[in-house]
């Protein structure tokens, strides 16, 4: 029997190919795990230095890993096995462990950008993987800061642009408005957010001022030199104007390139007018100095001049007495006083306007007086020029000198008159109580109850650029020996003098209106009327009369011998002190001058007054800049005349004197 030894060949084959196999495997699988490891280690090493920090979690959210970034830069790196975010209070209210565990079981990422956790703040990703999930997070608290602070210094930026009292505007290289804060809008007055858009020359108030604009644009879009500041005149919204102050500059993009403009603008308004108030007040104090100046070579020439014509009108009165009423030279002696008396009210109307003391002023109701000086004007006015007049009856009471109010009638009635050029017209006259508000312009009056003296008229009326010189002393329109040009500066001397205002409004061919403003006085008033020239006096008493000038006493000395009184004359104070002590009882009246060389009249009446105080005196000047009738009064002075003064005044004054003190000489 055979045996069959081919089974047992085959599986030894069998094994040596399955051993053959294994080894394979066991290579391949060597190899692979080289593979993973060498991945791993690579991974691993890309994990670990990843600059970002990374937590790895297993399913149930344990910390199985984590790298460097987050174990060296994250001082709350939690423990392997410990569950994440189990202990996370963000200020987000955000459960985070939820959301890791919803993300390990949906499989879908999620991201958190900026995450507040104590006092860091954390941008957080959540990547599923393989039975678990990896967590990274990025510290962002620096750049939040910076963020926070580029924020604040925004918020502080954008305050004072918003608080600032001067306007910012930013325009285009078109001129339109792409910024303008809360001041501008004021300045302008535009509702929020209205400005923009809008064309900076819709601003303009003209259209030369956008012209100007215009070019001014023109030449900065050429970087060339930037004129700073600029000026406008701008409307504001309901049609205002304003003048504005623009300071400009640049608008330049990154590259450099400029692309618009900003100006910081500012509201000069106010300080413009202040300028002007100020520019008014400095004119003012300007033609106050010229006033005092005036006053002051009027106050020289004042007194010298007066004795002068004294003299002329005083001889030429003596010289009438002594020549047939119509014989040629009595006219011709009328003319000289006529004359004289001319020159009399021109140096009157000089010290009026110049006059530093206060006038002698007393309660007046000017209505009647005003009356009666119309009624005189009526014959010396033309008779083309018609009056009309409304003098009510109830007008308040003023403190007035009734000589000076007269005075200022007839120079405004008069230079009304004049400005009809003959042709006639109308002057128009009304007076009425006037509360009044506030400062007319033009006037440093107070508000308060005031009467209005109005005088208008329908004549040429007055040129703009001579205006402001009206009240200049000399100052005329007129031609040559129609006027001396100081009516009206008289006019302006008596209502500063009374405390008082005057406002001037004329166009030229539209006639004039002048407005007088006199204060109203509470005090109970005097009823004044035009006062009727007496008979001249005449007199037998015994009169020392003292003066300095020669032709001043000589003059005197014959009006008062032909009046009938006796005589004794002296060149000075000593002089006549001298005659006086030497027979004191000799004398009824003593009439001296004031300013004289070595002692005054006043002086002089003191002395005199002191030896008999019962004795009247008369003192006597051609310049009161310090003297008035209540200062004579009070030093013992009966009477006071200003020079030069005719007969009449001078026998008058000594009569009222005389009278007064009882005087018994015989007639």
């Amino acid at each position: 029997m055979k045996t069959n030894n081919h089974p047992k060949k085959t599986n030894t084959a069998e094994l040596l190919s399955a051993n053959r196999k294994l080894k394979q495997e066991i290579k391949d699988r060597k190899r692979v795990e080289e593979a993973l490891r060498k991945s791993e280690e690579r991974y691993r090493a890309l994990f670990e230095s990843n600059p970002i920090g990374a937590i790895i979690v297993d399913h149930e959210a344990r910390v199985i890993g984590y790298n460097l970034a987050k174990s060296e830069t994250d001082r709350r790196v939690p423990k392997i096995g410990d569950v994440m975010y189990k202990d996370y209070a963000g200020k987000h209210q955000i459960d985070m462990l939820a959301e890791l565990k919803d993300c390990i079981r949906t499989g879908k990422p999620k991201e958190f950008p900026e995450l507040q956790y104590k006092d860091d703040f954390l941008h957080i990703r959540i990547s599923p993987i393989s039975g678990g999930a990896i967590i990274t997070s990025i510290n962002i608290t620096d750049r939040k800061q910076m963020e926070q602070a580029l924020r604040a210094s925004e918020k502080r930026y954008r305050d004072l642009v918003e608080t600032i009292p001067h306007g910012i505007q930013e325009i285009d290289l078109n001129g339109n408005i792409t910024f303008a804060n809360t001041a501008l809008e004021k300045i302008f007055g535009y509702q929020k957010g209205q400005l923009l858009g809008k064309s900076v020359l819709d601003l303009m108030a003209s259209p030369m001022e956008k012209k100007s604009m215009l070019a001014f644009l023109r030449q900065t879009a050429k970087e060339e030199p930037i004129p700073i500041p600029y000026f406008n005149k701008c409307l504001t919204a309901k049609g205002r104007m304003v003048d504005i102050q623009a300071d400009w500059n640049y608008k330049r993009n990154q590259a450099g390139k400029v692309v618009g403009f900003t100006a910081v603008i500012t509201d000069i308004s106010n300080r413009l007018r202040a300028e002007e108030e100020k520019e008014k007040l400095e004119s003012q104090l300007r033609y106050a100095h010229k006033m005092e100046a005036i006053g002051t070579l009027a106050g020289g020439i004042a007194h010298d001049f007066n004795n002068i014509l004294g003299s002329i009108l005083l001889n030429t009165e003596l010289a009438m007495d002594d020549v047939k009423a119509d014989s040629e030279t009595a006219y011709a002696l009328e003319q000289v006083i006529k004359g004289s008396y001319r020159a009399k009210d021109l140096i009157e109307q000089i010290l009026t306007f110049s006059r530093r003391s206060e006038v002698e002023v007393r309660p007046l109701k000017i209505n009647t007086l005003i009356k009666e000086t119309l009624k005189m004007l009526r014959s010396m006015l033309p008779a083309t020029v018609i009056i009309q007049q409304e003098i009510p009856d109830n007008i308040d009471t003023v403190l007035a000198d009734p000589t000076q109010i007269q005075q200022l009638m007839i120079n405004l009635c008069n230079n009304a008159a004049q400005a009809m050029n003959g042709r006639g017209g109308t002057l128009k006259v009304s007076l009425a109580n006037t509360d009044l508000k506030e400062t007319p312009a033009g006037t440093d009056l107070l508000p308060g109850r005031f009467i209005r003296v109005m005088v208008e008229d329908s004549g040429c009326g007055i040129q703009q650029e001579i205006k402001d010189r009206i009240f200049d002393p000399f100052f005329t329109t007129k031609q040559p020996g129609e006027g001396a040009g100081l009516g009206l500066s008289v006019v302006h001397g008596i209502v500063i003098n009374h405390k008082g205002g005057i406002i001037l409004n004329s166009k030229p061919g539209e006639g004039t209106r002048f407005e007088v403003f006199l204060p109203v006085s509470s005090d109970r008033a005097d009823e004044v009327a035009l006062e009727t020239q007496p008979d001249t006096p005449f007199g037998r008493e015994r009169i020392l009369f003292v003066d300095d000038e020669e032709v001043v006493v000589d003059a005197n000395r014959r009006i008062l011998e032909r009046l009938g009184y006796q005589v004794t004359t002296a060149a000075n104070g000593p002089e006549a002190l001298h005659l006086f002590l030497k027979d004191p009882g000799l004398y009824d009246l003593i009439i001296t001058d004031m300013t004289m060389p070595a002692m005054t009249g006043t002086e002089l009446a003191e002395k005199i007054i002191r030896i008999k105080p019962t004795i009247p005196i008369i003192l006597c000047t051609g310049y009161n800049q310090f003297m008035s009738i209540e200062k004579a009064n009070a030093l013992g002075i009966r009477d006071f005349i200003m020079k030069p003064s005719a007969r009449q005044e001078i026998a008058g004054a000594i009569r009222r004197v005389l009278d007064a003190a009882g005087s018994k000489a015989p007639f």
